[in-house]
């Protein structure tokens, strides 16, 4: 059983020196040292390991983006999915992941671009894409005949939307996905919403 560590008195007394005082404490303080270097160095340790992550997934997606500039979209879609899989909890894997569901749809493959996305979402690097990543993921469904779904998204979308201009443009989508599905008055409310709010001005005369 280890010996307890004796707590460091607040200061020398009266009665003794400075120097008395650490070499009084010179045990405890040694392993208060210790441990603050050993923290210090694990911190540093995960920041420059984040760091490296980051770097190599920015290069991986600019090699992905090299094959699409080229139009070998086979090669594209290979290099954009060892990004995803690599490096899905980066930026650079949001994007990524957001590249390849876009050429899912493009290829008639709406099921496989939603589950990618839906994937995306539970990333925590996504957080500041979730607008993008919701609104692309409402244009799959849309695609695929299943509005009532995408209007979910749309609106997902516009919660998690930065500005005032895209939450406006979102929730446009919505309102058209429910008037798809046949939900008139969920689209109504939307457009009365969008035609009385002074910030959608970038809608508000098709809500009108």
């Amino acid at each position: 059983m280890s010996e307890p560590v004796a707590p460091i008195s607040r200061g020398p007394s009266a009665e003794e020196t400075v120097i008395e005082w650490l070499q009084r404490n010179a045990r405890t303080l040694t392993i208060a040292v210790v441990v603050i270097a050993v923290a210090g160095g694990g911190y540093w340790f995960y920041a420059r390991s984040v760091q490296v992550k980051n770097e190599s997934a920015a290069r991986a997606l600019n090699t992905a983006l090299q094959s699409i500039q080229a139009g070998n979209q086979a090669l594209a879609a290979s290099d954009l999915q060892k990004v995803v899989d690599r490096y899905g909890d980066t930026q650079s894997g949001i994007e990524a992941g957001l590249l390849l569901a876009q050429m899912d749809f493009n290829n008639g493959k709406v099921s496989d671009g939603v589950t990618l996305l839906n994937g995306l979402t539970l990333q925590s690097s996504a957080k500041l894409d979730m607008a993008s990543i919701y609104s692309l993921m409402g244009d799959g469904q849309m695609q695929g005949n299943k509005a009532a779904d995408a209007a979910k998204s749309y609106q997902q979308a516009a919660d998690a939307s930065g500005s005032d201009a895209d939450k406006a443009y979102q929730l446009s989508k919505a309102a058209r996905a429910q008037l798809a599905a046949g939900d008139t008055a969920s689209a109504a409310a939307i457009w009365q919403k969008l035609a009385n709010d002074p910030k959608a001005q970038g809608v508000a005369a098709e809500a009108k």
